[in-house]
């Protein structure tokens, strides 16, 4: 099988799911349509496009150009992430199996559909496929709500971001987590929809009940200022720590050693591939309702807990629930663990697109059950446990 995955430019995001695609089709490549801006080189991300052998840097010259071209009309499959519409629609010209690898497109909120330049977004690159040969792959739970919005229904499966998932000993590793207290985690960007206050009024509410427990907080960013001023106008800055920023590696440790893993984004939070990391690493994940990969990811109550969304009380009762029993946190670890192992990873998530790909060039719409290419439900946004 020819599958070609075209997007702006190949990033971390998408790398090892590319790696696969490259070792199991007879030929895969990424086309690259513009090249890694000059603030994300300043950031630290690597100019991947020069790195990998499948990868064509359409923006180079026009013999490059032409041959994406020529691959998007004629490959098997075409994968289309960030890109122009005009790609989308060259391939669609001819009719070919297409999917659209996207997060959710009303993330700012669900009254943007009524902005024109919204709507000719969604419109233009999704919704006036809908009786083509398109189907669109949710790198959120919610993706295929917003596109429902539009009367876009029955052609999203359950996608996502794919992180390297490493095999281990899942003893050793939960060995790591073995303290006398409970070593809770915090990672991302100290910036607004990242809710990351919501940590420090729950260490608040778990020091005033007297629970054993640290809080390590890594990352940086705009609010880091006013965190650390809340931590210590509100005296915990013996229960909660700012580790600043940290070499990916780095932040691997952290999370192998922490027994459990909190995710307080809002609806801005299209995926959150720091869930995937953390569940990797054996955490127990408690995460907020809103984030994109909340749903897909975590089977609440069995490998990780989900709390209403901006809920402090809520999310209190949950991780207050884990520290009170320790046990509970190893087998939501040791699930999430499996789940990435078996489930997620970006093996099965290439194997199943693969598949389901054969099956839809033969005529055939089929659904995996659970997991990367099973059906993408309608979820709204008022979703979440109420246990």
């Amino acid at each position: 099988m020819k599958i070609a995955f075209v997007s702006n430019f190949l990033n971390h995001h998408q790398l090892h799911l590319c790696n696969q695609f490259y070792n199991k089709c007879e030929e895969f490549y990424f086309i690259a349509s513009e090249k890694i801006p000059l603030d994300r080189l300043e950031m630290g991300y690597e100019d991947m496009d020069s790195k990998y052998p499948y990868v064509i840097r359409m923006y180079e010259d026009n013999y490059l150009k032409y041959t994406a071209y020529y691959i998007i009309r004629t490959f098997d499959v075409v994968i289309f992430g960030a890109c122009s519409p005009k790609l989308i629609a060259l391939r669609m010209r001819k009719n070919k199996l297409s999917f659209i690898y996207a997060e959710r497109f009303l993330k700012k909120g669900l009254w943007y559909r009524f902005i024109p330049r919204t709507r000719e977004k969604i419109l233009n690159r999704v919704v006036k496929y809908e009786d083509k040969n398109l189907y669109v792959l949710c790198a959120s739970a919610y993706t295929s709500y917003d596109l429902s919005l539009f009367g876009f229904v029955n052609k999203c499966y359950k996608w996502g971001y794919f992180t390297e998932v490493t095999k281990v000993n899942r003893r050793e590793l939960m060995k790591k987590k073995d303290k006398s207290y409970c070593n809770i985690l915090w990672v991302g960007r100290l910036i607004n929809g990242k809710r990351t206050k919501d940590v420090i009024f729950l260490a608040r509410k778990l020091m005033n009940r007297k629970l054993d427990f640290t809080i390590n907080i890594i990352g940086t960013g705009n609010y880091e200022r006013q965190l650390h001023m809340l931590v210590k106008i509100l005296g915990l800055s013996e229960k909660v720590h700012f580790l600043g920023s940290m070499t990916p590696d780095h932040v691997k440790n952290h999370m192998e050693e922490a027994n459990i893993f909190l995710f307080t984004s809002n609806f801005k939070e299209g995926w959150g591939a720091v869930i995937n990391e953390a569940m990797s690493s054996g955490c127990a994940v408690v995460a907020s309702h809103a984030v994109g990969s909340a749903p897909f990811l975590i089977k609440h109550g069995k490998n990780g807990l989900i709390y209403q969304s901006g809920n402090i009380n809520d999310l209190y009762r949950k991780v207050s629930r884990l520290i009170k029993k320790p046990m509970l946190q190893y087998d939501y670890g040791v699930n999430a663990y499996d789940t990435m192992v078996n489930t997620w990873s970006p093996e099965v998530a290439a194997s199943r697109l693969m598949e389901i790909s054969k099956n839809l060039l033969r005529g055939e719409h089929r659904w995996y059950p659970n997991g990367p290419c099973s059906k993408a439900y309608i979820i709204k946004e008022d979703w979440y446990p109420n246990k």
